[in-house]
């Protein structure tokens, strides 16, 4: 594998993310540049880059045609308009790798730590949890309702009363858990946090079906 700016050797190189997991790179040896096989989904520690780049504003990285080391497809530059004065980054469409010129890795992970919160504050997951958690309490609760026939008014004397239906509530209840559902899968930048959402959204029409037609 050879570097995409330069075609100097990789030796590779070992960062810390902020939570402190370990992400592995190449370090271009003649240029600087450094390439990983997929763009980190964690913020790289300011702390670790800095052992390896120095933040260096370029402005004088353009129009460059750079192919990716893996499959050779044309790598396309960040557009992020959020970016700093002269930070510059490439990624492949196909691969999802990335290749940072000298100076740019660090000056991007310094900017990305100064102004942009942690993703460990975002309870994502904790909101999912208890979404989740509520949710089968309250599917239960509504099968019992619906096998003992609590869902309509219970008569206080031999006649038959007609039965009122489902229980708004309960229906109500299964709404909300429904959009909550939803937002986790529109909203959620991360696999895991999808597939949870999916997973309400289906356990939600299951419970639906089942107090409406009956378990």
């Amino acid at each position: 594998m050879k570097c995409p700016m330069c075609g100097g050797d990789f030796d590779g190189v070992t960062f810390k993310t902020l939570t402190g997991s370990a992400i592995e790179a190449r370090h271009c040896l003649q240029c600087g540049g450094f390439w990983f096989e997929r763009e980190p989904h964690e913020r790289l520690s300011p702390e670790s880059v800095g052992l390896s780049d120095r933040p260096t504003p370029n402005y004088s990285l353009k129009n460059l045609d750079l192919v990716c080391p893996n499959d050779q497809s044309l790598l396309r530059e960040s557009d992020n308009p959020d970016l700093p004065a002269g930070a510059r980054y490439w990624s492949c469409p196909d691969c999802d790798g990335s290749f940072y010129p000298k100076g740019q890795l660090a000056l991007v992970t310094s900017w990305r730590s100064s102004n942009i919160a942690p993703i460990t504050t975002r309870p994502h997951t904790a909101l999912s949890a208890v979404l989740i958690m509520g949710l089968v309490i309250l599917l239960n609760a509504s099968i019992r309702q619906v096998q003992d026939g609590s869902l309509g008014l219970e008569a206080v004397t031999t006649q038959v009363l007609p039965n009122s239906g489902p229980n708004l509530l309960t229906l109500g209840l299964l709404a909300l858990t429904y959009l909550a559902g939803t937002i986790l899968t529109v909203l959620g930048r991360k696999l895991p946090i999808v597939a949870m959402g999916w997973g309400v959204i289906a356990i939600c029409l299951v419970g639906f079906f089942v107090i409406i037609f009956g378990p």
